[in-house]
């Protein structure tokens, strides 16, 4: 057994991390927004913003798509959503790849051994 990092693994990992911080970095971000809006309008203002995105509630995946075309009511959903199409989309996807590529390569390189222990 080698000392070697699994290359795949670490990548998909990096993936689902980066997306995890993207989505806790937009809560974070929506929060500043709210702050700001009620250091400059008030109460009344920051009540008629969350009655705003209140009204627009969306399922998940509507949410998803509707914040990275920038149709997303909350300033910060950009974000979020970019975060969650890492966690949701891309990580799956890589690590589906990975897979397909390391069952398809299995059979090449054991092929390749074969022919090279007949030559001999």
């Amino acid at each position: 057994m080698s000392n070697r990092f699994n290359v795949p693994a670490v990548f998909v990992a990096a993936l689902a991390a980066t997306g995890c911080a993207l989505v806790i970095f937009g809560c974070l971000l929506e929060q500043q927004y709210q702050i700001d809006l009620l250091n400059t309008a008030g109460i009344a203002g920051l009540d008629a913003y969350l009655s705003q995105v209140a009204s627009h509630q969306l399922s998940f995946a509507s949410f998803m798509v509707e914040s990275v075309t920038g149709h997303g009511y909350a300033r910060g959903a950009f974000v979020q959503g970019v975060g969650f199409w890492f966690v949701f989309v891309l990580t799956p996807a890589a690590a589906a790849f990975i897979a397909v590529a390391r069952v398809l390569g299995a059979s090449n390189r054991l092929g390749g051994r074969l022919r090279i222990a007949a030559a001999h």
